[in-house]
């Protein structure tokens, strides 16, 4: 397939499930022989992503957040394709597109209900996502979302040189907000006071959480390179009350780390009840305790067939391997 020179763009403060599509993006994009450039919009300091992919050999560009700016770096670096990620590079960079004749794909990675001004922006993203050349959804439920033609495009991460994961903790990894339903973790450990529970993120619910959360619960903060802390986990869970395909779900099982979740979003396609995870009626809490007991007394054998059953299913299906071959396609499609 024919070498193709791809923009990836995005405005980013900090570290979460957009940036780690993101990275697993370029790298795959590169892997494949293409030449990628991850663009920031705005320069709001040292990014962790920025670190690890030019410590990858990747390219990166930081702009300072104006049009003419942005205008100016398309006009003289020439891109094939130009993908979008959040609302912000997609309202901006999908008409300049258009205007310059370059290939515009967009990905949507968020479908829970906005709030306040981040409802206007992200209604005029949804409503203007037909300018791109191809549009794609990280889910069914946020496919449905989009008002013009769009297609699944699944998260997937980069599975070389993963290793397994031998550790123990008990884990919630993610943003410290409504959506992602933290306060149900803490309950979950409110009927472990014997065992500790490990809180990864950050977010606007942390310290009403520090305040009611026993003292067995563990809050690490946000994490700017989740690669050294995922070794410690043996099991995550994730009792979200709106998701996508999150990332961290893919992250854990490509090293063995089986998922408990709430049956939300694309999560159904991605576990297998008590295969290689398990998937639990929306909030019920009283079935995540007996999942984790059951985990907690599982003896080595009955461990491992869940490790291997969830490794199998991203490496098939949600691998870079998997993944990009396609997203490669679609760019192709659209020229």
């Amino acid at each position: 397939m024919e070498t193709k020179k791809i923009w990836l763009v995005l405005d980013s403060r900090g570290f979460g499930g957009i940036e780690s599509h993101v990275e697993h993006l370029a790298l795959g994009l590169n892997s494949a022989r293409n030449e990628v450039t991850v663009v920031f919009l705005n320069n709001y300091g040292n990014h962790p992503v920025q670190r690890r992919l030019l410590y990858a050999g990747l390219q990166c560009e930081v702009l300072d957040g104006r049009l003419t700016t942005l205008w100016r770096e398309i006009r003289k670096h020439k891109p094939d394709v130009i993908h979008t990620h959040g609302y912000k590079a997609g309202i901006l960079l999908r008409p300049m597109c258009k205007v310059i004749g370059i290939t515009c794909a967009s990905t949507f990675h968020s479908g829970e209900e906005k709030q306040g001004k981040l409802k206007m922006y992200d209604w005029f993203d949804r409503h203007t996502a037909f300018l791109a050349d191809k549009v794609f959804a990280v889910s069914t439920p946020i496919l449905s979302t989009i008002p013009c033609p769009a297609e699944l495009s699944d998260n997937f991460v980069n599975t070389r040189d993963l290793s397994l994961s031998t550790g123990e903790e008990i884990a919630f990894v993610g943003r410290l907000s409504k959506e992602k339903a933290p306060d149900r973790f803490v309950l979950l450990a409110k009927h472990f006071p014997y065992m500790d529970f490990h809180i990864y993120g950050d977010g606007p619910m942390r310290k009403d959480l520090e305040k009611s959360a026993p003292a067995n619960v563990v809050f690490h903060g946000a994490q700017t390179d989740m690669r050294r802390v995922w070794p410690r986990i043996g099991l995550l869970v994730l009792p979200s009350r709106a998701e996508g395909l999150p990332m961290s779900s893919l992250e854990a099982m490509a090293r063995g780390i089986p998922v408990a979740a709430f049956n939300v979003g694309a999560l159904n396609k991605l576990i297998q009840h008590d295969k290689n995870g398990w998937l639990l009626k929306q909030g019920d809490v009283t079935s995540m305790v007996d999942v984790v007991h059951d985990w907690r007394n599982s003896d080595p054998e009955k461990r491992s067939t869940w490790q291997i059953n969830a490794i199998s299913t991203i490496k098939e299906r949600y691998s870079a391997e998997a993944v990009v071959p396609k997203l490669l396609k679609a760019y192709t499609q659209t020229t």
